[in-house]
């Protein structure tokens, strides 16, 4: 047979003019993630996200997303964590961001997308209006990508021994919910930043 819709060959021979798609990336919930697959994505360092300068201690992530590679290696990984905090006097719950990462060697593929959108989607379905994440300045585009907002008031954050410390890094917001708009005012992390 021979028309539009059919291969004229018939050698049973794959056409080299066709292309097979790479397969979709598979995000999985991740039952751990700890320094060892942080490792395995970004291999070794002190400061793997860059942010040791601002001298803040942050929190563990308690829920994990990652994208493996056809051979089992972690190459992608985003971590959520409930955070309590006060914006302009209103006391909410967002869902936080955080531990975003891709292995060198895949990104410019959009898994960094793919992963965060899971994670997005699993805040959105545990109900929150918000999710919340600080990055360096030269993500803050990246994120922008993603439907993130820049917090454009002062946000502190908590630190050991009650301290309460300026949050150096770009604060970023995004709804999860219809109609749900950031209040106005100032924002205070009621906790360790994630």
């Amino acid at each position: 047979m021979n028309d539009r819709f059919s291969d004229a060959r018939v050698s049973g021979e794959p056409d080299p003019e066709v292309r097979l798609s790479p397969r979709p990336p598979v995000v999985e919930r991740l039952s751990q993630y700890s320094r060892v697959e942080q490792r395995e994505i970004l291999g070794p360092g002190d400061d793997p996200y860059g942010v040791a300068y601002t001298g803040l201690r942050f929190r563990s992530k308690e829920t994990h997303f990652g994208v493996r590679a056809a051979d089992g290696r972690l190459i992608a990984h985003t971590g959520l964590l409930p955070v309590p905090l006060t914006v302009g006097g209103t006391d909410l719950e967002a869902i936080g961001v955080g531990g975003v990462c891709v292995a060198p060697d895949r990104r410019g593929a959009g898994l960094a997308h793919t992963v965060v959108g899971a994670a997005l989607d699993h805040g959105r379905t545990s109900g929150f209006r918000y999710a919340l994440l600080f990055c360096r300045p030269p993500l803050a585009a990246f994120y922008r990508g993603l439907g993130f907002r820049e917090v454009a008031e002062e946000v502190t954050v908590e630190q050991p021994e009650g301290r309460l410390a300026l949050m150096p890094l770009r604060t970023m917001w995004r709804s999860l919910a219809e109609g749900a708009s950031w209040p106005e005012g100032p924002v205070r992390l009621r906790s360790l930043p994630m």
